[in-house]
């Protein structure tokens, strides 16, 4: 179980939410789940950002990869010097908000152009314990001094440098005696792979390596043997052939309320039923005096905390109460991208389909339930009670919420022609999408790092 899940809902949160929410008018029906037109941005401010998690041997979330990718109307743009300046500085600015609660394990590599390794606010991403994964204008070019500089003083500051594996480009081998890190692109071909591992060994044996594009798990397997300590790519969302699995039973109690729930029974046998699981009551009661510290006297009953959450929250915590229950290692990382799209999801709706909120957090906070609990969707969705809307979206990636879905799916995919194209289809400019990312990460993880955090 998350130590943090307790902090997930505060009895203010939705009135919060509401009142941050401008006063738009309703759409006609939440089913439809129809964004507002928005303006067009302009093409060089258009950026498809792309966030990936580093996995080790263990599965465990040890970093993420950011990138910021320009591209216009479902095709990747030609990326000038002008532009790319423009998406790092971009990148670099909202990377800088994650930085009073960054959780001290993880890492931010963060892919940039080597011109903007001049940029004044680099120092200040040591923070976010930051690899900047130097990327060349001119790879058939030796890297300039000034570039050699830059990166000397950037690392005095306590920034690492990632450069992609090239023994004998004349840009790599210029700069590669400065490395922290070599990245290994597994989009490559095995025997490329195979040739710059031999090198690597001979000449640097002891800078670690990092393996990206590892899409299926045979090229995991060939990460490993190659020596890279951490890999990152689509073998994280692989799913596995879970048929005939069943539900633990935790969660499908919890499973059980929360179709309750969804189906309007009454408060009285709510309670009634929770009252027959003194573990998950006990947990109710916890999380409602925990997040209700203002009131004078202690919730003490079922009854009680049934009415001072209501129904929306109480829901809500059930939700996350059947994600949270996977107590596999890698479940922490599955259920941290579970929670970054259903915040993401729900910030995109604030301004555009406030109406749609609640089903789109949920649409989001499920999107991976099947790898949580390790059955098939189908068995995951099947004791929950879960509007239409939403069981399309997750059973098919169909209907109005799975538009919004395929955004955060797009960007923890390294997609960035699908997140633009899912984007357009909602009207909703790429960089609204790449700051409501950023803002559900700063969320997850001041939960993560709140002082007084108790386990649910």
């Amino acid at each position: 179980m998350l130590a943090w899940i307790s902090r997930l809902l505060g009895l203010g949160t939705a009135k919060r939410q509401e009142a941050e929410a401008p006063n738009e008018p309703a759409a006609a029906q939440a089913a439809t789940i129809s964004p507002t037109p928005e303006a067009e941005p302009a093409p060089a401010a258009e950026g498809a950002l792309l966030q990936q998690v580093l996995l080790d041997k263990q599965r465990r979330a040890t970093g993420y990869l950011f990138s910021l990718q320009a591209g216009r109307t479902g095709q990747l743009a030609d990326q000038s010097p002008r532009v790319r300046a423009l998406l790092d500085d971009l990148l670099i600015a909202r990377l800088l908000t994650l930085a009073p609660h960054w959780p001290a394990q993880r890492s931010a590599w963060i892919a940039i152009d080597d011109t903007s390794l001049a940029h004044g606010s680099l120092p200040r991403l040591a923070a976010l314990r930051t690899v900047l994964h130097v990327q060349p204008a001119e790879p058939e070019q030796a890297a300039a001094p000034e570039t050699v500089s830059r990166i000397r003083s950037l690392q005095r500051e306590g920034i690492r440098i990632g450069l992609d594996a090239a023994p004998g480009a004349p840009w790599f081998e210029s700069l590669a005696w400065l490395a922290d890190v070599f990245l290994l692109d597994f989009h490559q071909a095995p025997a490329t792979l195979q040739r710059y591992h031999a090198q690597l060994g001979g000449q640097f044996a002891l800078i670690p390596r990092v393996a990206t594009g590892v899409d299926t798990l045979d090229a995991l397997d060939a990460a490993w043997k190659l020596g890279c300590s951490e890999a990152a790519g689509a073998f994280a969302q692989l799913r596995g052939n879970w048929q005939g699995n069943r539900i633990a039973p935790g969660p499908l109690r919890v499973a059980a309320l929360l179709a309750r729930i969804g189906s309007d029974t009454e408060n009285r046998e709510i309670a009634a039923a929770l009252k027959q699981d003194m573990a998950l009551s006990y947990r109710l009661l916890r999380f409602v005096n925990t997040a209700s510290g203002g009131l004078q006297h202690t919730i003490g009953s079922i009854e009680q905390a049934l009415v001072l959450l209501g129904r929306e929250q109480l829901y809500r915590w059930l939700a996350l109460l059947v994600c949270a229950s996977a107590q596999r290692g890698e479940g922490d990382a599955m259920m941290e991208t579970a929670l970054v799209r259903a915040r993401m999801l729900e910030v995109l709706a604030d301004r555009v389909a406030p109406e749609a909120r609640d089903d789109l957090f949920v649409t989001g906070l499920f999107s991976q339930l099947d790898m949580l609990l390790q059955v098939p969707m189908e068995t995951a969705l099947e004791p929950l009670a879960l509007t239409p809307a939403v069981r399309e979206a997750l059973l098919g990636r169909r209907g109005p919420c799975a538009d919004w879905l395929a955004v955060a799916e797009a960007g923890d995919n390294s997609d960035p022609v699908a997140l633009l194209v899912a984007c357009r289809k909602l009207g909703i400019p790429a960089m609204r999408a790449a700051s409501a990312r950023i803002t559900a990460l700063a969320w997850v993880h001041s939960l993560a790092a709140a002082p007084d955090t108790q386990a649910a």
